[in-house]
């Protein structure tokens, strides 16, 4: 029975890490394909833009209107390059977020299978059971206490995210 047991927690757990690994891969997958997406369009965007000004410019009269022209161009330049940096960050921080999550839930999974485990050694130890059950205690506390932390800083960096 022990045997069949030990087999379904190891069995369990593959699928665990497998199902985490999946979905890690998944969300880093998604932030990939908004970045390359942020990317292509701010290539496009810049493309068109450098075409449209450069004619522009050679439509000018006058230097004094070239010159006006390239202060105006240079000051949406800067507004478009402010507007990918803060596309970046969003990306960035929104993938972060999730793989933080996932983390959580991981750690949240990994706590509950090993104080399972510790516990059934425990009762299965004719000596030093009161021993084995304070050290479970006591990791479980200290489990708790480092995802109290991952919690505080995803939520946050989250919350600076959306300032």
């Amino acid at each position: 029975m022990s045997s069949s047991l030990d087999s379904e927690h190891f069995f369990a757990a593959n699928k665990a890490v497998i199902d985490a690994m999946s979905s890690a891969a998944q969300a880093v997958l998604a932030a990939t394909e908004n970045l390359v997406s942020l990317n292509f369009e701010t290539a496009r965007d810049a493309l068109n833009d450098g075409t449209e000004n450069l004619q522009a410019l050679l439509s000018s009269k006058n230097p004094q209107e070239a010159t006006m022209l390239q202060s105006a161009l240079g000051k949406a330049a800067v507004e478009k390059a402010v507007a990918y940096s803060r596309g970046v960050y969003e990306v960035s921080t929104k993938a972060a977020n999730d793989l933080g999550s996932l983390f959580q839930l991981q750690c949240e999974e990994l706590t509950k299978v090993s104080q399972k485990i510790a516990q059934q050694a425990a009762n299965a130890s004719p000596f030093g059971a009161d021993l084995a059950q304070a050290a479970v205690r006591q990791a479980a506390q200290l489990s708790d206490s480092y995802r109290a932390a991952v919690s505080s800083v995803l939520h946050t960096a989250a919350a600076k995210g959306k300032k």
